[in-house]
């Protein structure tokens, strides 16, 4: 019997089922993120250990390279606990560094010695072609699929709650 009261299917009822499990794309991510994040808090600390008892730069400039530095790492550390967390905020600013490495394919000059223009076309071909094919893949995969919609949709107390 169909109850005139029921509220009609839409899509949205897709979306507040109970929070997605984490899909690969968004692991890859936290993973690299975390990567990078220790990385440049490493090498913060490597640069402020030598540079600080030997160093021969103005203290300004050592000042400025330790803040956006750290700058940096912040801001990696924030975007991984909002990513682990389910904030949409943190899911834009992964997007846009997504997008930046991206386009950092193409700004960064290709230095490599090729024996031949075959072996150069291939190069160019996967540098130009399918590198940005694989990111504009796992920019979608990891924002706007619908797995990826479901887990940042999720309530963020979800993140954290006993399964």
């Amino acid at each position: 019997m169909h109850n005139p009261y029921q509220s009609p299917a839409s899509v949205a009822a897709d979306l507040l089922q109970l929070p997605g499990k984490r899909p690969l794309s968004i692991w890859l991510l936290l993973i690299i993120v975390g990567a990078l994040t220790i990385i440049c808090a490493v090498a913060t600390a490597g640069m402020v250990w030598l540079e600080y008892p030997y160093g021969t730069r103005p203290r300004i400039k050592v000042v400025f390279d330790v803040g956006w530095r750290l700058a940096a790492a912040a801001t990696g550390l924030g975007t991984l606990l909002g990513i682990v967390g389910r904030r949409q905020w943190a899911r834009w600013i992964a997007v846009l560094g997504m997008i930046a490495l991206t386009a950092l394919q193409f700004s960064v000059p290709d230095t490599a010695q090729y024996a031949d223009n075959a072996e150069r076309f291939g190069a160019v071909i996967g540098r130009k072609i399918i590198g940005p094919a694989l990111m504009a893949w796992w920019i979608y995969a990891f924002a706007f699929s619908r797995k990826a919609k479901r887990y940042f949709a999720a309530p963020a107390s979800a993140a954290l709650a006993p399964k």
